[in-house]
């Protein structure tokens, strides 16, 4: 394993090309909420002084939806860019395509979807496309997913595509919990995360960026 896989490793790795240089570079913890926890607190000391965590926790009003949502901590922001319909995001008061909301346990009308720390999580509404923008001037991101629930899904990350079906394998259940980290050498860009099915959705909760020192070849 080269230096860079054991500087960040967690759980399964898998990269967009085969050299040390290319990027990015995406982990996955393994499935549970241990794995998860062990891998968040793992990639956390690998990261320079001055990271920033966005926790969902404080500075919002749960339940309101939008179109676009900017961390309050500063990680950056989150986008719906195509809405999903139909399914318990429009249930109640809430709209599948009024936006990405900040979730409680109170006031979802989810299953399988849940905080990570504290009280609250970032929820995809069912998103079909989403896109997380981070702050500008990092190198590594890790964040918790809660409910990957779509077999078809994938993430666009850097231009490179990586399949739920190749990440998460069978483990797609209602319920189930990742820690992920993404790793570029040449500074985050966008990461977007697409959906198949118009009716499901997950969580994000504890999103940190940071940098990490250069690996070796």
């Amino acid at each position: 394993m080269n230096k860079l896989a054991l500087t960040l490793a967690t759980g399964m790795l898998v990269s967009g090309a085969a050299t040390i240089n290319a990027a990015p570079i995406l982990n996955i913890s393994g499935e549970g909420l241990a794995s998860a926890q062990a891998a968040e607190t793992a990639f956390l000391g690998t990261l320079h002084a001055g990271y920033l965590t966005e926790t969902f926790d404080a500075g919002y009003t749960v339940g309101d939806q939008s179109l676009t949502i900017n961390s309050v901590a500063g990680v950056g922001s989150f986008t719906m860019n195509a809405a999903g319909s139909g399914g318990e995001c429009d249930s109640g008061s809430y709209s599948c395509a009024a936006g990405l909301a900040v979730l409680d346990t109170a006031n979802s009308p989810f299953s399988g979807r849940f905080d990570v720390s504290a009280d609250n999580w970032l929820d995809s509404m069912d998103a079909q496309e989403m896109t997380i923008s981070p702050a500008a001037g990092y190198t590594a991101m890790g964040f918790y997913m809660t409910d990957p629930n779509d077999a078809g899904g994938r993430f666009s990350i850097g231009g490179v595509e990586f399949n739920f079906a190749d990440i998460f394998g069978a483990s797609l259940g209602s319920g189930e919990i990742y820690y992920l980290t993404i790793y570029d050498s040449e500074g985050l860009g966008d990461v977007t995360i697409y959906a198949n099915d118009v009716n499901d959705g997950y969580g994000l909760d504890n999103v940190t960026v940071g940098t990490v020192p250069e690996p070796g070849t």
